[in-house]
């Protein structure tokens, strides 16, 4: 008997209650509600550990000690430590996502976009915040439905290796952990 992964279900967001953990100001693609859809249809596991949350609306708060940063983030998703993905208002009229690790560290730009964001888990990593996305995935926790959603439905392909979509992401926005710096120095 090989490897068994157990995921835990957790149940099935709906894409208001996420919409409402996102400030206003941080505008909701159409994506996110087309993967809502599609757990809902398929159900979990995604790609690895990942799974759809929606901001409590005080996630920010335990995760910086503070509420300054609401309109800043917008969570979507979770990892099973508590890890986050977010929407990040980096001031520049885009959006990338971002991954916070649940210990305040790892953080991460992963994605620009969405449909980038949704091909980086169609890769199959278990963790992409954590895991070597310059590397294939030491275990494979792909999914194969998932993967051919996202290639049919957004008309990309998915890369073998997580670097190919974070390393520009990175480079075009390069003052996230910056920016997580200076507002948590800010208070304390």
């Amino acid at each position: 008997m090989g490897n068994t992964t157990v995921y835990v279900y957790r149940g099935f967001m709906e894409l208001e209650e996420i919409k409402n953990g996102i400030p206003d100001s941080i505008p909701c693609p159409k994506e996110l509600g087309l993967l809502v859809n599609w757990v809902q249809q398929n159900g979990y596991p995604i790609s690895g550990y990942f799974e759809l949350r929606a901001d409590d609306g005080d996630t920010m708060f335990y995760w910086f000690g503070f509420r300054d940063v609401e309109t800043k983030l917008g969570q979507f998703g979770a990892g099973p430590d508590g890890s986050l993905y977010c929407f990040w208002d980096n001031g520049m009229g885009n959006y990338p996502i971002v991954h916070m690790g649940s210990e305040g560290n790892e953080l991460k730009i992963l994605a620009s976009n969405f449909v980038d964001f949704l091909r980086l888990l169609a890769i199959g990593y278990d963790e992409i915040g954590f895991d070597d996305l310059s590397k294939p995935p030491v275990e494979d926790c792909s999914n194969v439905t998932f993967q051919n959603w996202v290639t049919e439905e957004f008309g990309v392909s998915i890369p073998s290796v997580g670097s190919v979509i974070t390393e520009p992401a990175q480079s075009a926005n390069p003052d996230f952990e910056k920016w997580v710096d200076a507002v948590s120095e800010k208070y304390s």
